[in-house]
């Protein structure tokens, strides 16, 4: 979002880091101000001269307050006094909000925030959306990318150099292959020799030459794709691994046709890039260098002739680059459109049953193909537009040297088998320019696929292991110190949360939609780490835990339970993948799950379909908990787990959660309130702040939050019951 919309005259723009502009006084009146703001001062000014000046570090809190027909940016001074800092019209109050929430993460943490990524950041160059990289794809040096591609290839460089090797051994014999066609013509075809011994010998080693070339061409090919198979593999797993290391901020930016098409598309496409034109492109430079000195030296003057259409062929390839760049940009994102589209749709087939949607869904796939369909034509046909241009440049130079070298034969000045031998040398130099001119088509694509792969690769977002993590047997105890988070750094969720959970309580969370009780759980599972502040369990850190220690001895229940595409033994065993029978057996048992287990087709062995649709509602919960208590954690954690069930189904899992809870840390989130009434203690968030923490007996006698919370809710079900 754009912080510096407008300045007052006089005023060096550059010198500012934010400049607003207000336009009312505390009285209503229409005037002409801005707010302009430094590392250090915050500057108010007024028909273009400062009225007032705040020290930035004077501040302990900052607000954007929207009243009727205006708004207003407001502080707290460190020693308490409220300042109004200017009002304006609501056309600038989205603006101003952003600006109080990057002053105010600066007035508690000391960190000042100067840039907010846009939505759809572009390059400053070239104007194509940057999508998550860190620079253009385009823009930035060709260099770069292959230098992090050759590292790539680096676990295989024997097979790579050997495949290179091979490749230069063949050209060198295509090499020498004019010559001998030159010595048959100028010494036993033109003169009409009689040595017959001598033509037989010459034809032999050049047939022989030719069937020679079979044997680098395979061992070539066998270490190429020996390369280029293991190279793609280990570039998968390693985006695969990442994806599943990266915060869950990271992950939800991307949808998972996003990251599938990033495993999968995009990862081959580097694979057969590095292989085949990574490799030739080597070959190609070298051959270009030898073939030009051979025919330099053979005719300098028809040479000069070959050579002269060259520079503009290379011209032509690096203008055509951008505008391949932008093209097939297009084309990437419209094919991640199809393949989330049709992830969605897959996903969903059971609801699109239900409403009998299907043509609509068969429409709306068929939309995106389409739209994928024609980017990629478009960026074909702008390609091969540009090809007879470049073959016709080049053929320029052919009739060229076929002219005047014709013309040296005539005179004298040249015979026609070192004619044909010049020739033969100016095709094989026309055909890596001929490559070369392929490479803007074939870098750009490349180009587009290694930005999203080294995104992910490269990506910061990660939940990071400490340097020396701690492996805990964890007791149960947690603490929140002064936790601030939020999915932007300066605009939290959770504020200042403080407090202790001991171990071996239960302890419900209870608040209104939004304020922050999904996120607080996801906090101490470790799938975000926290802005500032810390959680704490049992007194160590878990940013220094292990997160295989922390995670292998928290459990959790969701509502959305989500089991695999397996037998119902697989998905309990999840949990504990070297687990016995009878232990699973316990397990169900205890999670009320065994009886209907044993009454399904194939009992433990039946498959549950995707997602476990095979299963109803409470049996997926069911098996969940059985999962959850093979797992055996030290800590539990339900996420409305009793939600949208019948009544007797609710009653079974309230059951198997009562056993599975039992002298484990609990904290659960729950929607109707009356279930968390077993709770030792409740924390009440209000506004992303902890607004209560005490017993359910406590909080309905103090009459804040929770006890509206009750009786907004009880209200509702007595309308309900009428």
């Amino acid at each position: 979002m754009n912080l510096k919309t407008s300045f007052p005259k006089g005023v060096q723009k550059d010198s500012l880091l934010f400049s607003l502009p207000y336009d009312l006084t505390t009285n209503g009146e229409r005037v002409d101000g801005h707010i302009c703001i430094t590392d250090s001062i915050i500057d108010v000014y007024l028909e273009g001269r400062v009225i007032k000046s705040y020290p930035l570090d004077g501040f302990s809190e900052f607000k954007c307050e929207k009243n009727y027909g205006s708004s207003a940016f407001t502080a707290v001074k460190k020693s308490g006094e409220p300042v109004c800092i200017c009002v304006f019209r609501q056309q600038e109050f989205l603006r101003y909000a952003e600006l109080a929430k990057l002053l105010d993460f600066y007035a508690r943490e000391g960190k000042l925030i100067t840039e907010t990524k846009a939505d759809e950041p572009t390059c400053e160059k070239c104007g194509i959306p940057l999508d998550g990289n860190a620079e253009c794809p385009f823009c930035a040096k060709k260099s770069k990318l292959f230098l992090k591609l050759i590292k790539r290839v680096k676990p295989y460089k024997k097979y790579f150099i050997i495949a290179v090797l091979c490749t230069i051994f063949e050209q060198f014999v295509w090499i020498v292959i004019p010559n001998i066609s030159r010595l048959i013509i100028d010494d036993y075809v033109v003169p009409k020799n009689d040595d017959w011994q001598g033509l037989i010998l010459h034809c032999i080693a050049l047939v022989g030459l030719v069937a020679f070339t079979c044997i680098p061409n395979h061992l070539n090919m066998k270490c190429s794709f020996k390369v280029a198979l293991n190279m793609g593999k280990d570039l998968r797993e390693d985006v695969f691994a990442k994806s599943e290391s990266l915060s869950m901020t990271a992950v939800t930016k991307k949808t998972a046709g996003e990251l599938i098409r990033r495993v999968s598309g995009d990862a081959a496409k580097l694979e057969d890039f590095v292989t085949t034109n990574g490799k030739d492109l080597i070959v190609d430079m070298i051959s270009l260098v030898v073939l030009i000195a051979i025919i330099c030296v053979m005719n300098f003057k028809l040479a000069m002739l070959v050579l002269l259409p060259i520079p503009i062929v290379f011209l032509l390839v690096d203008k055509l680059f951008h505008v391949m760049a932008k093209r097939y940009t297009r084309v990437w994102r419209n094919m991640t459109e199809h393949d989330s589209t049709l992830h969605d749709i897959l996903n969903g087939i059971r609801v699109v049953k239900s409403y009998g949607t299907e043509a609509k869904e068969i429409a709306r796939y068929t939309g995106c193909s389409l739209k994928a369909a024609k980017a990629s034509m478009r960026a074909e046909i702008a390609w091969y537009l540009t090809i007879p241009i470049s073959e016709l440049i080049m053929t320029v130079g052919n009739f060229l040297v076929l002219y005047f070298g014709g013309n040296m034969i005539i005179d004298g000045g040249l015979k026609l088998g070192e004619l044909i031998q010049f020739t033969t040398y100016v095709s094989m130099l026309y055909d890596p320019i001929r490559r070369a001119i392929h490479i803007p088509k074939q870098l750009a694509d490349a180009a587009v696929s290694a930005s999203k792969v080294f995104e992910v690769l490269e990506d910061a977002n990660g939940i990071s292991e400490d340097e020396h993590p701690v492996e805990l047997d964890i007791r149960g105890d947690i603490e929140f110190k002064n936790v601030y988070f939020g999915y932007r750094e300066y605009d939290p969720v959770l504020k200042d949360i403080s407090l202790k959970i001991n171990k071996g309580e239960m302890v419900g969370i209870v608040g209104h939609s939004g304020v922050g009780k999904s996120t607080l759980i996801n906090l101490i599972l470790r799938l975000y780490d926290v802005t500032s502040g810390e959680i704490l369990i049992d007194g160590v850190d878990i940013r220094r835990l292990s997160q295989k220690s922390l995670r292998s001895q928290i459990g959790v229940v969701l509502q959305e339970t989500f089991l695999f595409d397996g037998s119902v033994l697989e998905n309990i065993c999840y949990a504990k993948p070297g687990a016995t029978f009878d232990e699973v057996i316990r397990a169900a048992k205890i999670a009320n799950a065994h009886e209907f287990i044993t009454k399904l087709p194939d009992g433990y062995n039946t498959r549950v379909g995707n997602k476990g649709y095979q299963l109803s509602g409470g049996e997926r919960q069911r098996v969940a908990i059985a999962r959850a208590i093979l797992h055996n954690p030290k800590i539990i954690i339900l996420d409305e787990a009793t939600a949208s069930l019948d009544t007797e189904t609710e009653k079974q899992i309230q059951e198997a959660l009562g056993r599975l809870t039992k002298g484990r840390t609990t904290i659960a989130i729950a929607h109707r309130l009356s279930t968390l009434s077993g709770a030792d203690r409740l924390i009440v968030l209000d506004k992303g702040r902890l607004a209560e923490f005490d017993t359910h007996d406590n909080l309905m006698r103090n009459k804040g939050v929770y006890y509206k919370l009750v009786m907004a809710q009880r209200q509702t079900t007595k309308m309900k019951k009428a």
